[in-house]
């Protein structure tokens, strides 16, 4: 399973790609503005980014770049059209689908990436591991206990399905997304638990309808965290 990120500026075909992608058990989420997709890159926390071109603009150049400058080795996968491909050459692809969109060219266009991807030495620069974890988190003060879903070494996703959040907590946790502050306290053994600051990147409907995930990017981390955390990710894509 991998954990793929699509983004569409213009919402046209992320939620059939996700549905195809989710379909052979990969983890999906989406993007539908620069800010977004940026801030859910820089987590570190996907495998691949599915990219629309189907229409060209700055901002969807830039995510495209974002992602091969801040997460290289990462494969970037692009709908787009044969005419187009000329104003793309400024952005690193390891794949590309057209139109009509069919499930099979989109499911195998990924996959080969993704096996390129993991024939590679060294894989990607922020390592991703799926690992479960007990975490206290402090947001915009609320505060909730729960487990991690991912971790890399530029960030953590947080389960948020089966806390017990009012309507108020999580408006008050959808406001601070973009804001630095949030405080983690993320045990990694027994016995053994880190302190960590991050910025609070997305908040959003995990696999769950009635759940939610909670993504954080780190702003630093110190000497100690590093390599409490670097011990995690021998199984990590």
């Amino acid at each position: 399973m991998a954990n793929v990120l699509i983004t569409d500026l213009f919402e046209e075909s992320a939620y059939l790609i996700r549905s195809l992608l989710r379909g052979v058990g990969h983890a999906v989420s989406i993007a539908i503005s620069r800010d977004d997709a940026e801030a859910k890159l820089s987590t570190g926390l996907f495998d691949i980014l599915v990219m629309d071109y189907g229409t060209i603009v700055d901002d969807n150049i830039a995510i495209g770049k974002f992602a091969n400058e801040m997460l290289p080795g990462m494969p970037v996968v692009a709908l787009t059209r044969p005419d187009y491909e000329r104003r793309l050459e400024g952005v690193q692809l390891a794949g590309k689908f057209h139109r009509p969109i069919r499930g099979r060219g989109v499911k195998d266009v990924v996959q080969t990436a993704l096996t390129n991807m993991y024939r590679q030495t060294t894989r990607r620069t922020a390592p991703r591991v799926h690992v479960d974890l007990p975490v206290e988190l402090e947001i915009g003060g609320v505060s909730l206990k729960s487990k991690t879903i991912d971790l890399s070494t530029r960030g953590v996703a947080i389960d948020a399905t089966d806390c017990k959040l009012a309507p108020e907590q999580l408006q008050a946790l959808e406001n601070e997304v973009g804001k630095d502050g949030a405080k983690a306290s993320l045990v990694v053994e027994e016995g053994k638990v880190i302190q960590l600051t991050a910025r609070l990147a997305f908040v959003e409907r995990h696999r769950s309808l009635s759940g939610r995930t909670i993504g954080l990017a780190f702003e630093t981390l110190d000497e100690e965290s590093e390599v409490a955390l670097s011990a995690l990710y021998p199984q990590a894509a």
